[in-house]
């Protein structure tokens, strides 16, 4: 798989500086001070151990989450990372410590930049997806904190990185339907040659029954003729097989499909050979056992050809079958145009993507946030202590 370069990424995807805690409680400070120490020089097990020990004492603590998560991404553990810096986006929104937040989101962002790193090895749709998430949480740590700039600069570094992935997953898929259809020419090649040389081996059966010997002579040279160009042909399309299981990663029906050809090809040999020296029924068995060989190739790349179709569109039998579900379970009462309505605005596969999408979760989120302090919000309490 192509590996996506983007040249100044390295430099802007970075976690931001501990947040060293304060506390009244001494032994608390204590374990943060020791957890960031241990950070410092590399010890993220201890620093981890000591962040999680303080907050048993500071439960409403974003800032202890904060530093655990970092530490979790300085390990490379980068689903551990993001759910840690969700939680501390979580509680420092309770708290209403937007630049928390922000920089929570923003390092969301960065552990789902890594995990789309990892995953453009050997899944690029999943990679995809997690440059897309990584955009979302980006953005909207911009938008909580205008002035965190390596935030806007790993947005678009993410948007790019998004864009590459999605041209060559289109490529992959362009050029996968192209050898779909090199694997059906191939199809159709086969099953006109075996249908031929069924032909072939049925008058080569009626030939040995024929009594006139000169008149044998002269049909079995013309059959060892026409043989020598079903084998020539037959050769052909299974060296367009093998140059294209070479191409792609081949499933091992198609590695079968080319060995049966390849036993077709030796069996129109030999029924070659034997038809030059008018040994005309051993040749129809020969025949007759190439003709075979061809059609368990054929039912080989069948095979193949339906798991192909499978792998380049894997959601179209879900929505045959959900299509089936749902004709099956069509409501007796018929409903108002109103009703049905909101029930099919609700059902659309893409306004439900939409809604679920990271991006505009988050973007809902701060909208209400702006609604609700408008309105001046009064629950909120500051924290006991603050960190």
């Amino acid at each position: 798989m192509h590996k996506l370069f983007i040249p100044y990424i390295a430099a802007s995807i970075f976690l931001l500086f501990l947040f060293p805690g304060y506390t009244s409680a001494e032994s608390a400070r204590s374990l943060v001070e020791s957890g960031n120490e241990a950070f410092k020089r590399g010890d993220f097990d201890v620093s981890i151990n000591n962040y999680e020990k303080a907050a048993q004492a500071e439960p409403d603590s974003a800032v202890l989450l904060f530093n655990k998560g970092d530490a979790l991404y300085k390990q490379e553990k980068y689903e551990e990372a993001f759910n840690t810096f969700e939680q501390a986006a979580a509680k420092a929104m309770e708290n209403n410590d937007q630049m928390l937040e922000a920089q929570s989101r923003y390092n969301m962002g960065n552990s789902a930049y890594r995990r789309a790193e990892i995953y453009s090895r050997d899944d690029m749709q999943k990679a995809f997806e997690e440059y897309k998430r990584s955009s979302g949480y980006y953005q909207s740590a911009v938008k909580l904190n205008p002035d965190l700039t390596e935030a806007a600069h790993n947005l678009e570094a993410s948007r790019i990185a998004a864009k590459q992935l999605e041209e060559l997953i289109r490529q992959q898929q362009q050029q996968a339907q192209q050898q779909e259809q090199q694997k059906q020419d191939i199809a159709n090649d086969l099953k006109k040659l075996q249908k031929e040389q069924q032909k072939a081996a049925e008058q080569s059966r009626e030939l040995a029954q024929n009594q006139q010997q000169e008149n044998k002579n002269n049909a079995a040279a013309q059959q060892a003729e026409n043989q020598e160009s079903l084998t020539g042909r037959t050769r052909e399309a299974g060296e367009k097989l093998q140059q294209l299981s070479q191409e792609q990663n081949a499933e091992l029906s198609d590695e079968k499909a080319r060995e049966h050809v390849e036993k077709a090809v030796k069996q129109q040999e030999e029924a070659q050979k034997k038809l030059k020296q008018n040994k005309v029924a051993e040749a129809h068995e020969d025949q007759q056992e190439a003709a075979r060989e061809l059609q368990n190739a054929l039912q080989q790349l069948a095979k193949s050809q339906e798991k192909g179709q499978k792998n380049n569109n894997p959601e179209q039998g879900q929505e045959n079958q959900k299509a089936e579900a749902e004709q099956q379970q069509q409501p007796e009462q018929q409903v108002t145009e109103e009703e049905t309505g909101k029930q099919n605005e609700e059902d659309s596969p893409v306004s439900e993507a939409a809604s679920e999408s990271p991006e505009n979760i988050i973007n809902e989120e701060l909208e209400n946030r702006k609604y609700r302090s408008g309105r001046g919000a009064t629950g909120y309490k500051p924290v006991d202590k603050d960190w």
